[in-house]
């Protein structure tokens, strides 16, 4: 089972009367991820700007050493927002809601991760390792554009207190925000709190 965290975000252009950002959780499999949907990175990368607004499938992320596939997630006819497919290759994809894409340069990039109980999702190794100060790369398939941003803040908040506005804003500065389960499982599906990293972009080499 899934558990919904209900946040409204409204447009100009889409009339959304909630957003749900679905953490899914699920039981026990092989610790090691699907090949698939990750592979190991280097420590160290390299920021650009995007020279425009792209639909991102790729992600890479320095501190779990790894990069990891993106997929868009669906949202349902009440606004809902999921999470990547429950089995052994979802856990290790990141999800994208489409309210923003980078390089707009204005509003929420909203991404989403499972956390597993038996730790070895995508959610459950940025828990472990992504802290203020940490980068993310967005890329596209044709690998021509990429977003870098960096995480400014770091926050957990009960399950039912996340600041919507702060962090499912559509107006603004372009933000990232990642969002997994965190605290305690209280059962399939349902966790105490959420952990959200926000990150702004990176604009010049660096």
């Amino acid at each position: 089972m899934m558990h919904d965290l209900r946040a409204a975000v409204r447009r100009p252009r889409l009339l959304v009367p909630a957003i749900l950002l679905a953490v899914a959780l699920a039981g026990t499999v092989a610790p090691e991820p699907a090949g698939a949907a990750e592979r190991r990175v280097r420590a160290g990368v390299t920021c650009t700007a995007p020279s425009r607004p792209f639909t991102p499938t790729t992600a890479t992320i320095p501190a779990i050493d790894r990069s990891t596939t993106v997929v868009r997630v669906r949202r349902t006819a009440k606004g809902a927002v999921g999470a990547p497919p429950v089995s052994k290759r979802g856990k290790w994809l990141l999800g994208r809601d489409p309210q923003a894409r980078p390089g707009e340069g204005e509003g929420t990039v909203i991404m989403t991760a499972h956390t597993w109980p038996d730790g070895t999702a995508l959610g459950n190794a940025l828990l472990r390792s992504l802290r203020k100060g940490g980068r993310v790369v967005l890329g596209n398939k044709a690998g021509t554009e990429a977003a870098c941003y960096q995480v400014t803040r770091r926050k957990r908040y009960a399950a039912a207190r996340v600041p919507r506005k702060k962090a499912f804003r559509w107006w603004g500065p372009e933000q990232l925000v990642i969002v997994v389960c965190s605290g305690k499982r209280l059962g399939p599906g349902h966790w105490s709190h959420r952990t959200v990293w926000y990150a702004v972009p990176v604009p010049v080499a660096s």
